[in-house]
């Protein structure tokens, strides 16, 4: 699964993004270093409008366009299974029409050993180069008129690195493929055989503090390396 991550470049962050992600996706005034990003919190979403690349602050937690109507029960939908998309009608669709990419450059899962505090593990490529989650994107609207933007991030099975931690990971999509996982002219089919298991490339795991177990805190300490406790690459 995938409950928290990072955006934490700052310098050369419009350059960064740009570069990884299209020419004209970066809106200067959102800009904020993200060391912890968590469910519900506002998070930087990549679509496609127009045949442009655009990017928009959305929830993290996706709601269908009903999910705002009064009585209606949504879940705390963070993650899509790539398993399950066709199966569930507001995944079906939006993988259909709401495609889009997540701006990241890391990810943590946690490891209980002992008794001791489960031990958050910082999972990013080696030289801190960004990447894109695969994400769906859904538009509701308020009572009030006011519109919701929401995403998910789809996860599939681990890869060596992830799986003595977590069964499962988020999907990070090669950087050659974000065109077409935008393209409104890509199919379901299409869609869902982008959706492989990441390879562990020179992707590193390392131990942070445990300041990062608590979603109110969104600053360096939170990646900062933290001593091995028991044998945590152990399965």
């Amino acid at each position: 699964m995938c409950g928290r991550y990072t955006l934490t470049r700052h310098e050369r962050a419009v350059e960064d993004l740009q570069a990884a992600l299209g020419e004209g996706v970066l809106a200067n005034e959102w800009w904020k270093p993200r060391y912890n990003v968590a469910p519900t919190q506002g998070a930087p979403v990549v679509t496609l409008h127009d045949g442009a690349r655009t990017l928009d602050m959305m929830r993290w937690g996706f709601v269908p366009f009903w999910g705002t109507e009064p009585g209606a029960k949504v879940p705390l939908m963070i993650n899509a299974r790539v398993e399950s998309l066709t199966a569930k009608a507001w995944f079906r669709d939006a993988l259909k029409r709401r495609r889009c990419l997540v701006p990241a450059d890391g990810f943590f899962e946690w490891k209980r050993v002992g008794k001791q505090k489960p031990q958050p593990i910082y999972f990013h490529p080696a030289g801190g180069e960004l990447f894109a989650f695969a994400g769906l994107w859904a538009r509701a609207r308020a009572p009030s008129g006011a519109e919701l933007l929401s995403f998910t991030i789809i996860t599939g099975k681990a890869n060596d690195l992830i799986a003595p931690f977590h069964d499962r990971m988020p999907i990070v999509l090669d950087r050659s493929t974000h065109a077409a996982w935008l393209d409104p002219s890509l199919d379901e089919d299409g869609a869902r055989a982008m959706l492989g298991v990441p390879p562990v490339g020179d992707w590193v795991g390392e131990p942070v503090s445990t300041w990062v177990n608590s979603a109110q805190h969104d600053d360096p300490q939170c990646i900062e390396p933290a001593p091995v406790q028991g044998s945590l690459f152990d399965s």
